[in-house]
């Protein structure tokens, strides 16, 4: 047998110091060795960078980069800048890898001849099993082009065929290089929440395979921004402007409809949020409606295509009369109908739960 791939394993790091030993020890422990773990320190102070520092001296397979601070995305981007393997993987500071993830990954990756694997995920209380999450795409089966992109990149726009994420999958680096030569995969706009969705936005028409296995290869820390207001969430509505220029570009009309129905959903979703915890007051919320709706560009085709399809949402009715009141009033009935449901009582005790372990 020739001398296996190398494996490329990118790692941002800022001030995550809780977790990013634990993080860095599963992906040396890894049974496939021969790996290269590209630390990227983001600008971190300077008790935290000494963290980072000291592990090119315990692995010689560790190189850290330092750099000021530009966000996850732009780490992420330097990290793949000085990848040296054939194939690139990336790691959240806070999570871990099983022992054998990369190299099922890599053996799925080279037996089925494919530009990109997507695993199962492990969150710390429980597993996340993609193939009855995002049961639309074949599981263990390699889809190729022109089905690949004429059916599943509405995976990006509102549709959930498969996770989104640059963690738990391995990719083809030479793939990721001809995309980043054509096109912008990683964005300074969009640092945190909606960068993964991004790159793999831009990437996904340049791959020619792609491969979801059932396979567990990413343990995922449960937590964060998610769990209370998400800061970050306002990147969703600017990807939403890129995402019909990509729509335009590729003529996927069945595109069209789905990414409305989300722009919509998720711009009172995010009021709902400045409500339930506080963030603003009703001016301030009527503030965001009123600014939101000024820039965002696909606003105009929104509405038409709502209007040709016959579809009369008040939601939308009230966006297209500029009825900000009654836009801040919708969105608390939604916030206050949740807030209310066992369900959502039952999710903040579990949150609880986790928060304490």
């Amino acid at each position: 047998m020739g001398k296996k791939a190398k494996v490329s394993v990118v790692v941002p790091f800022y001030n995550q110091k809780r977790y990013f030993d634990g993080c860095i020890q599963s992906i040396r422990k890894q049974s496939y060795e021969n790996i290269e773990i590209i630390i990227v320190n983001d600008g971190s102070t300077e008790d935290n960078s000494q963290i980072a520092q000291k592990w090119p001296s315990i692995d010689d397979r560790i190189k850290v980069i330092n750099k000021e601070n530009e966000g996850t995305a732009f780490a992420r981007r330097d990290g793949y800048l000085n990848a040296t393997g054939e194939y690139v993987t990336f790691v959240d500071n806070d999570d871990k890898l099983p022992k054998n993830a990369i190299e099922k990954l890599v053996c799925i990756l080279e037996e089925n001849n494919v530009d990109l694997v997507i695993g199962s995920v492990i969150r710390k209380l429980g597993v996340i099993n993609i193939s009855s999450k995002m049961g639309a795409f074949p599981i263990n089966k390699v889809v190729t082009q022109p089905t690949l992109f004429n059916d599943y990149y509405l995976g990006f726009f509102g549709m959930n065929y498969f996770l989104v994420s640059m963690w738990g999958r391995l990719y083809r680096k030479s793939v990721i290089d001809r995309a980043f030569d054509d096109t912008e995969l990683f964005s300074s706009e969009m640092p945190c929440m909606a960068g993964d969705e991004y790159f793999n936005l831009k990437l996904f028409p340049y791959l020619n395979s792609m491969f979801i296995t059932d396979e567990p290869v990413y343990y995922y820390r449960y937590g964060g921004t998610v769990d209370g207001y998400n800061r970050f969430f306002p990147e969703v509505f600017f990807l939403s402007d890129i995402r019909l220029k990509l729509l335009d570009n590729y003529n996927y009309t069945k595109g069209y409809g789905p990414l409305f129905q989300e722009y919509i959903n998720s711009f009172y979703y995010h009021a709902q949020q400045m409500i339930e915890f506080k963030q603003a007051d009703k001016q301030g919320v009527l503030s965001f409606f009123e600014e939101e709706l000024s820039r965002r560009a696909l606003l105009p085709r929104m509405l038409s295509w709502f209007k040709e399809n016959r579809i009369n949402k008040k939601s939308v009715e009230l966006i297209e009369a500029k009825d900000y009141d009654g836009m801040y009033d919708y969105a608390y009935g939604l916030m206050a109908k949740r807030c209310g449901s066992t369900l959502y009582k039952c999710k903040q005790l579990y949150k609880r739960i986790l928060a304490s372990l």
